[in-house]
């Protein structure tokens, strides 16, 4: 039964019991209003857009329909209809199967049809954008030296103590190499154990969307920027380094099929 034929025997109800004066009993009323509610918010599911590219809306569940939009990477939508009109694609050598959904942008005005093969049930993992004023305030007044370290300890609580401790030779009280978890899935690894000084700092996250992994790397950059030779993306936007080869901060993304992986050094 439809959300329009409960809406209907609502009406009727009333207005048949009204017109024969007889008293309206209010709990069936109460109980039609519900189902419509029910019908209307849990008849709905919901998506998140997996396409690291972004997904093509299109006017009608066809190839060669004409495009009326695109919905970002970890977008939420709304599906109105599973069409059962089956599509294959062939993306870097796979081949997703799926059909055309119906949907509808959850916060947005688009609505159309998309391939269902890049659309999941999961949230999309995104990282919190870095306050650089908080964290060039903690690097100020030396509370931790590590950034990314004081970024995730400021949004993101710790499962568990740190482990995988390493001591410096020349002094066993101080710790120079750890590993610690936080939650959503995030591990921290940090290594500054030579005595050439250097800083190296592996970072493993949930699969991410590249465009707001690149926009946090920037912001983490710029906390503690004083390169003479400012960083620059290379290599399709999976290293940001130096322009020359120059001491400074080098950045490395690598992709897995679950996770993300961010690699730093900071030294010569």
């Amino acid at each position: 039964m439809n959300t329009k034929t409960l809406l209907l025997m609502t009406l009727y109800y009333i207005k048949y019991y009204r017109d024969n004066s007889v008293r309206i009993n209010m709990k069936i009323v109460f109980t039609i209003i519900f189902l419509i509610f029910a019908s209307t918010i849990l008849g709905q599911e919901t998506s998140f857009v997996s396409a690291e590219n972004g997904l093509i809306v299109r006017k009608n569940p066809d190839q060669t329909s004409e495009k009326i939009g695109k919905l970002c990477y970890g977008t939420e939508v709304t599906i109105i209809k599973e069409t059962e009109i089956g599509l294959k694609i062939v993306d870097a050598g796979k081949t997703i199967s799926g059909q055309w959904f119906e949907i509808q942008e959850l916060v947005g005005n688009l609505k159309g049809f998309v391939f269902s093969g890049y659309l999941t049930g999961d949230e999309i993992f995104t990282l919190k954008n870095p306050n650089v004023s908080i964290l060039k305030g903690q690097l100020d007044s030396e509370q931790i030296t590590e950034v990314i370290y004081n970024y995730l300890s400021n949004n993101y609580h710790p499962v568990g103590e740190k482990f995988q401790l390493e001591y410096y030779d020349w002094d066993k009280s101080k710790i120079c190499s750890f590993t610690q978890e936080f939650k959503t899935g995030i591990k921290y690894s940090l290594y500054e154990c030579k005595e050439g000084g250097g800083i190296t700092v592996e970072l493993e996250l949930p699969k991410t969307n590249r465009n707001n992994l690149m926009n946090w790397i920037e912001g983490i950059y710029e906390v503690d920027n004083s390169d003479i030779d400012p960083n620059v993306w290379k290599e399709n936007n999976t290293k940001f380094e130096p322009k020359e080869i120059n001491p400074g901060c080098y950045y490395k993304i690598e992709e897995k099929d679950n996770s993300t992986f961010v690699g730093l050094f900071c030294g010569c």
